[in-house]
């Protein structure tokens, strides 16, 4: 039986590349957050936010190196807070190729 983690469409990156993050949060309030990545994989990442979200909330995401923008997904949240941030592993639902363009990526 395969692993949950030999289910992901690449393998897991740490990289640090800063985001800027749009979407509403758990109080349909608007917000925008500048944070950075802390693991990416081809589909996704893991990030942090100060914003608290639902599993399966809508996002907008630019790649502030680049200035590629995409629509993603919630697809995992924790249960708590770690120095007052949630941390979300997000799922990108409409890029074709590399939004994280990893050959430029500083770790």
């Amino acid at each position: 039986m395969k692993e949950h983690s030999d289910l992901r469409s690449s393998p897991r990156i740490p990289a640090r590349i800063a985001l800027l993050v749009e979407g509403r949060d758990r109080s349909q309030k608007p917000f925008s957050e500048q944070t950075s990545t802390l693991l990416i994989n081809h589909g996704g990442a893991l990030i942090a936010l100060a914003a608290e979200l639902d599993l399966n909330d809508r996002l907008s995401v630019t790649n502030q190196h680049t200035g590629k923008s995409a629509s993603c997904r919630v697809a995992w949240r924790s249960v708590s807070q770690l120095n007052g941030r949630w941390s979300y592993g997000i799922a990108l639902t409409d890029v074709v190729g590399d939004f994280w363009e990893t050959a430029v990526v500083a770790q």
